[in-house]
């Protein structure tokens, strides 16, 4: 089935205009755009992942194909201008059957202002639609209005906010506690009442780029195994009240990556309990490896804003989460 796309005149004229990716000859420009279209603006995991595309100049194509973290930018569509890439949007698939990821909507900026993210993201949405998709997720930084704007236009609602903190490596300050809310270890037979307590405390959707699966806290032989192979570990301290879980803090770290730090607290507790659990993890982290800490929380929380500053943690970047239901 073909697809159409509305382009001006002028575009058609001169052969310019929205083409699905080209991997053997798109990748590099790609990156080049990227780079330039959100270098700047970004922290640095993400520096660390961008990177992480890159490979010597004249690489032949068929080792494109051969990279899994390029091979990720296949999916979408350039804006050509006389042979120049000069905007991008990436699509990806998710585990959920219908549901898509744009991310990487990107112009230069020699050639902002004149429609063609607008374009691109039509292009995409009828790909998608081709493809039987139902609903399409996308960020978007709180500062772009702009490009707010036109999301909001083509039909995507918000979901939410979530803003990226992070500290540096040994600068975490330590947290006072009061009160008597004792904090203890998961135990290995809570891990259904974790994942539970987890998507009470935060929307499915929240999570990018997917929801959290359902064996996430569950820690048994065969995961301590592939956990030690791969160094990576998790610890997860939680509250509880009559039994339940009500409140839980994990860090989950890997080598080469910054320790994630979690913090997830039962909606009729909230208030209460982000005080001695984030202080239970930070008391934590001076006998795991010196690395730097970040934590993606919901930008709404101003209790836990605030214990993070008092922490010594910095906010990064705050992304909007917005969908657009296709069905």
């Amino acid at each position: 089935m073909s697809m159409v796309i509305t382009i001006p005149a002028q575009t058609r004229a001169s052969n310019n205009g929205p083409r699905p990716i080209n991997m053997n000859r798109d990748i590099p420009q790609i990156l080049d755009l990227l780079q330039i279209a959100f270098g700047e603006s970004l922290d640095a995991e993400g520096r660390r992942v961008l990177q992480g595309y890159y490979s010597p100049p004249g690489q032949p194509a068929v080792l494109w194909r051969l990279n899994p973290a390029a091979s990720r930018l296949s999916q979408g569509f350039v804006w050509e201008e006389n042979g120049r890439v000069v905007g991008n949007t990436t699509i990806l698939t998710t585990h959920i059957d219908g549901r898509f990821l744009i991310v990487n909507v990107a112009v230069h900026p020699d050639y902002r202002r004149q429609g063609i993210a607008r374009l691109l993201m039509t292009a995409v949405t009828e790909h998608i639609k081709q493809r039987g998709g139902q609903e399409i997720m996308l960020q978007v930084d709180h500062h772009n209005v702009p490009a707010i704007d036109l999301y909001a236009n083509l039909g995507y609602t918000r979901l939410g906010s979530m803003t990226t903190w992070s500290a540096a490596a040994g600068r975490v300050h330590a947290l006072e506690t009061y009160g008597q809310h004792d904090v203890r270890e998961l135990r290995a037979r809570e891990w259904r009442q974790a994942y539970k307590l987890d998507t009470l405390a935060l929307p499915t959707d929240m999570n990018w780029p997917e929801p959290i699966p359902a064996d996430t806290y569950r820690q048994g032989i065969w995961r301590r195994i592939v956990n030690f192979t791969n160094a990576r570990t998790n610890e997860t301290w939680v509250t509880t009240h009559q039994q339940q879980l009500t409140g839980l803090a994990s860090i989950w770290s890997e080598w080469g990556r910054a320790h994630q730090l979690l913090l997830r607290i039962h909606p009729q507790w909230a208030g209460e309990l982000e005080r001695p659990l984030l202080a239970k993890a930070l008391r934590r982290l001076p006998y795991l490896p010196r690395r730097n800490v970040r934590i993606d929380h919901p930008a709404d929380d101003q209790l836990t804003a605030e214990l993070l500053r008092q922490a010594n943690f910095k906010p990064q970047r705050t992304l909007i989460h917005m969908r657009l239901n296709l069905t």
